[in-house]
């Protein structure tokens, strides 16, 4: 019986309970932040601008590996030439000892 009396003095308090009044224009804020929300947002011609360019480097890369895989010595020579014409140390060798 005890704790049926707690929850009626606790309904008992919920009949005090005021409505609030909004402050004027508030809707009016809100849905004008809604409204600046909504123009800030990005437009699907970049969205797809951007998809398109990922496809682009996806499908460049893709076939730059396969291209490249098929002559490794060829590859190498290119290397070595880039390198030796840069002055670059071959050498896997990291301290002069």
């Amino acid at each position: 019986m005890d704790v049926k009396m707690e929850e009626l003095k606790e309904l008992d308090r919920l009949k005090n309970v005021a409505r609030v009044e909004a402050p004027p224009f508030r809707k009016t804020r809100i849905d004008a932040r809604i409204q600046q929300l909504a123009e800030d947002s990005i437009s699907s011609a970049w969205v797809w601008g951007f998809a398109a360019t990922v496809a682009l480097l996806v499908v460049v890369n893709g076939t730059i590996l396969l291209r490249g895989s098929g002559s490794d010595a060829s590859n190498f020579d290119v290397a070595s030439s880039i390198t030796s014409s840069m002055g670059i140390n071959t050498s896997n060798q990291l301290y002069n000892d």
